[in-house]
């Protein structure tokens, strides 16, 4: 599991719709404005081996690859907040993951895992919780700061290579694995952001996982 610098927790923007029927603006890298069982933490991809057998879609090379997985119990420092725009809530979740950083910084703290998301939405309101995974509570609770628990559950990944101004790709795979396996979606989904647009040379083949339980 790839453990992320403190130094370069990126920031992320997305849209979002109802788990039932995924429908997502995501960010991208550089054209927007911001940037199996699982492991010790909720997620067990290999972000550095790019899938020798999956579908490519389209000349844009972008690849999706949908797979019944095993969540595992994480603990997630969070921060929230909302807008009634897409584009505030790009800006909105680039300063929680900001933030996040900060407050990792000043009590000396490492994640275990790349930065994640869950995203829901009330009438006339857009929410982003962002959350970074830890190994345990902050010895001081920080104020604008709550806990996210992931419990165990039997889930659906979508490792997702590609721009992400495409992420829709994704959850439409995800609805079709979804429909053609006979099962439906439980809860919010959440996005895990393996790749590092600071970092990643190709841009255009970041690695996003989404994940959803389902049953």
């Amino acid at each position: 599991m790839k453990i992320w610098s403190l130094a370069l927790l990126f920031s992320t923007a997305l849209l979002l719709t109802s788990c039932d029927n995924f429908n997502f603006n995501f960010f991208n890298s550089k054209d927007d404005i911001t940037e199996k069982d699982t492991a010790s933490t909720f997620y067990s991809p290999t972000p550095d081996t790019k899938p020798a057998e999956q579908p490519a879609a389209a000349p844009d090379q972008t690849v999706i690859n949908v797979e019944p997985t095993l969540v595992r119990p994480q603990l997630f420092l969070m921060m929230k907040d909302w807008a009634n725009e897409p584009n505030e809530l790009k800006k909105k979740q680039s300063v929680l993951f900001n933030n996040l950083s900060f407050l990792l910084v000043k009590n000396n703290l490492i994640p275990v895992g790349a930065p994640a998301a869950w995203h829901s939405q009330q009438p006339n309101i857009l929410i982003v919780e962002s959350g970074i995974p830890l190994k345990g509570k902050l010895t001081n609770p920080e104020p604008g700061t709550y806990y996210k628990q992931t419990k165990r559950c039997k889930a659906v990944v979508a490792h997702f290579f590609g721009k992400r101004s495409l992420l829709p790709r994704a959850y439409e795979a995800i609805n079709q694995w979804l429909k053609e396996n006979n099962q439906k979606a439980i809860g919010t989904p959440w996005e895990v952001y393996m790749s590092d647009p600071k970092i990643v040379k190709d841009n255009d083949f970041l690695q996003t996982d989404i994940y959803t339980e389902a049953k």
